[in-house]
């Protein structure tokens, strides 16, 4: 948030002059803790805000480090929420992506709906915080505000990539992928559908080169270390390999463009367009990082037609450019798993990342942090998440990112059907049990079963039988060892999927629960 050449300070000073309720928001917000540190006009009549939380409301509610505030003078618009979107993408992902505070004074105009009913009828997904004033002008502390609104607002419930702080308990996993990325390795990012992969690439593309994925062209600027080309694989409509390395060109275009670079990639020029614009991006001294997210459609496409033709030079020219200049050329796949790259040749010759590319294996979210994430969520919705239901969620989640996510929404509706007005933060201990049987009927978690058991009966056929035999065995390691003991290859993907836990050899408890009640028994049998 830019406010030219003016300091902080006038800047405040002109916002209360030009809102005429701003002197009493401010006098409010220094009374409840919070820090101002950004101030800016984004339209007549309308502000956007950002401030510190004291440490006490951040930890107690589970907030990101700043929070957005829009104050308008009249009624709040869609374009008002569109310019505070924009603005948690120019923060640096240090503001809460699904949480705005809003103030103004349409509700005082003779026939003014109140705020918080004209916000719900402005589309969107993020939670709009109504912050207003009564009759007699007195403002709720913002605290109060909070405690109130915040548990209205599922947080829970998020299935797309996360980023900045949404993005838990993957500090380790973050701190490898971009030590790899820096030194110019190859990498595949792998795992089950919706276990975060995404969300761990974006985390280090982010920070390496904020241009290509956070900012947009009036962010101020931030150096970025590499220059990162990211491409989504399931959103092609290719046909031939040139067509993906069009892809490639448009999104490094993008990318120049946010940074404003004085360089513009070619278009529309095929592997040869790829090739110089990488080259030229090379002698400027300067990392290149290739991201292919979802590369599995390269090679399954409709129809069974199978790879895309000429995917091998595509693959040949990053590998290439990556031992020309060693340490400054990396890339990234990431998909479910490395099948495709590991045979021995593609388009009929040698694969060019055979025994080049370094898996790397996304499982659940470890403890403890797994129940750091189910606490810190819990905080924003009003829930104080007791050590037994951590226990319980582990055990039937196993830590998969959007399950752990799915057994704290069932919690939450557990919870506010026992305690529909509470706003103290509500125990959740007595309500577990309840939560679990809602967890079952929830839509994602039957999805991400499906995905599991159809992924390991057609690909891998000894982690599909090791699986369905460690439901019915009641001994787990004499099922591992007459599958061929701990380094079987069904035991060995099975750990690779986060599926089988190492210590006690046992599967999540919502995958037990698919195979022995939904998966059809001469299935079962079958096999």
């Amino acid at each position: 948030m830019s406010g030219g050449t003016n300091t902080l300070e006038q800047l405040l000073r002109r916002f209360q002059n030009e809102i005429l309720f701003g002197a009493v928001m401010l006098d409010k917000l220094t009374w409840d803790g919070f820090e101002l540190t950004h101030a800016c006009p984004v339209a007549p009549r309308s502000w956007l805000l950002r401030a510190k939380p004291p440490q006490h409301i951040q930890e107690g509610f589970g907030l990101a480090p700043e929070l957005l505030f829009i104050a308008v003078q009249g009624e709040i618009q869609a374009r008002d929420l569109h310019r505070a979107a924009d603005e948690v993408v120019r923060s640096g992902l240090r503001l809460d992506g699904n949480l705005v505070i809003v103030t103004d004074d349409g509700h005082t105009y003779d026939g003014g709906r109140p705020l918080k009913d004209r916000l719900e009828r402005i589309p969107g997904r993020d939670q709009r915080v109504a912050w207003v004033w009564g009759e007699d002008r007195f403002w709720p502390p913002l605290s109060e505000v909070l405690r109130q609104q915040l548990p209205t607002y599922d947080v829970f419930e998020e299935r797309d990539a996360v980023r900045g702080h949404q993005l838990m308990g993957r500090d380790a996993e973050v701190m490898e992928l971009r030590t790899r990325v820096l030194r110019g390795d190859a990498v595949g990012v792998f795992g089950l559908r919706k276990s975060g992969k995404t969300s761990l690439v974006r985390a280090v593309t982010d920070a390496l080169d904020p241009a290509s994925g956070i900012m947009d062209p009036d962010a101020e600027h931030v150096a970025s270390q590499a220059c990162v080309i990211w491409i989504d694989a399931q959103g092609l409509d290719q046909a031939e390999v040139d067509d993906v390395a069009d892809e490639m060109l448009a999104a490094l275009r993008r990318r120049m463009r946010t940074a404003g670079d004085s360089y513009e990639p070619p278009a529309k020029q095929g592997i040869g367009g790829l090739k110089a614009a990488s080259q030229a991006i090379l002698d400027a001294r300067r990392r290149l990082c290739f991201v292919i997210d979802e590369y599995d459609f390269l090679f399954e496409r409709e129809g069974n037609l199978g790879p895309v033709p000429g995917i091998s030079r595509l693959l040949r020219q990053v590998r290439a450019l990556s031992q020309q200049q060693q340490g400054a050329v990396s890339l990234v796949l990431i998909g479910r798993d490395p099948e495709h790259v590991s045979v021995p040749q593609l388009d009929g010759v040698p694969n060019p990342l055979l025994a080049g590319l370094t898996p790397m294996w996304l499982g659940p979210i470890r403890p403890p942090h797994d129940t750091e994430m189910l606490r810190t969520l819990g905080r924003r919705v009003g829930l104080a998440v007791g050590p037994e239901t951590a226990t319980l969620a582990r055990a039937w989640t196993g830590g998969h990112p959007l399950l752990h996510r799915q057994f704290g929404s069932a919690l939450r509706e557990e919870v506010r059907l026992h305690a529909p007005r509470s706003l103290a933060k509500e125990p959740t201990d007595p309500h577990r049990e309840g939560a679990v049987e809602r967890f079952l009927g929830r839509q994602a978690v039957l999805d991400v079963d499906r995905e599991i058991i159809a992924l390991l009966s057609k690909r891998y056929p000894d982690a599909y039988t090791l699986l369905l035999d460690l439901v019915e065995s009641p001994d787990p390691a004499t099922a591992v060892k007459r599958s061929g003991g701990p380094q079987g290859s069904g035991a060995r993907m099975l750990r690779n999927f986060g599926l089988l836990d190492e210590a006690t050899l046992a599967l999540p408890k919502h995958l037990s629960w698919y195979v022995r009640t939904l998966l059809p028994t001469q299935t079962r049998v079958a096999v």
